[in-house]
């Protein structure tokens, strides 16, 4: 495992889609936090705040498709060049294999994020201290980890189980942003359905049938509530709230990476190397 670890790494080092990522994490998160300085020339200093987790963890959000072109084009070379089938002949376990790649996908993301963090340290402490007040900044960054490793497990997954590349960055890209749009859906939903259940134990009288309404809008915010916990997205949207990370946010991310890993090694146990 060692030496699977040891080229893996001496690869990515090399890798121009990896440096191309940091470069665009690094330009992104200049953009949001230079931004966040015109608005708060132009809203006061409050707005920084109260905005910090949103800013910081914004570019989370990037980070599915960002995971799912590194994936593809780093593991798809494996395939084309015949890596991945020399590795089993040299006596490598095809479990130490996949966990390898994982690896390095999981070690791109929290790489993409530090890169993210770096920036966004710099300029707010140059200019904008308030915008580093995170809510439970300690929490909310070991949650952001944990969604990055639910990521990782995902689009490694698609990568190591079809040896197509463009087919796959293809449908790796389009699944990245269907759960983009999906997670953006539910988290909308969602502060939508605490409004509604706000208004409603405020003003109970201003409803026909308040305790059946009521009973409706918890049911539907269970619905989105499992929703988010099984899509990555959806949590991110989670922790850009003032909030911060909830308890549950960690297990339920760890749980999907931990599930879809075993789902991966299994399925490529089972796969023709050709």
């Amino acid at each position: 495992m060692r030496n699977l670890l040891s080229a893996n790494f001496s690869r990515l080092w090399k890798s121009p889609v990896f440096w191309v990522l940091e470069g665009a994490a690094a330009l992104l998160a200049a953009l949001v936090y230079a931004l966040a300085l015109v608005n708060t020339h132009d809203f006061g200093p409050a707005w920084a705040s109260e905005r910090a987790n949103s800013n910081f963890f914004f570019e989370m959000l990037t980070l599915g498709p960002a995971l799912a072109v590194f994936a593809g084009f780093y593991i798809g070379v494996e395939h084309g060049d015949g890596a991945l089938r020399n590795k089993l002949c040299t006596g490598h376990s095809r479990r130490n294999v996949y966990l390898a790649d994982l690896t390095v996908c999981a070690a791109v993301g929290l790489l993409l994020l530090l890169t993210h963090a770096a920036v966004a340290c710099a300029i707010s402490l140059a200019f904008l201290p308030a915008a580093l007040s995170l809510t439970r900044p300690a929490w909310s960054l070991f949650c952001a980890v944990c969604i990055l490793a639910a990521c990782a497990a995902l689009f490694t997954l698609a990568a190591m189980l079809d040896s197509n590349r463009p087919r796959m960055l293809v449908v790796s890209l389009i699944l990245s942003l269907a759960l983009l749009m999906a997670g953006m859906v539910v988290g909308s939903h969602l502060r939508d359905l605490e409004l509604s259940l706000q208004t409603l134990r405020a003003r109970p009288d201003a409803f026909a049938d308040p305790e059946g309404r009521y009973r409706m809008l918890l049911n539907m915010r269970t619905l989105f509530r499992i929703l988010e916990a099984l899509l990555p997205p959806a949590q991110i949207m989670y922790l850009t709230g003032q909030e911060g990370g909830a308890v549950w946010l960690p297990f339920c991310s760890l749980g999907l990476a931990a599930g879809i890993t075993w789902i991966g090694l299994a399925l490529f146990r089972r796969k023709d190397l050709k």
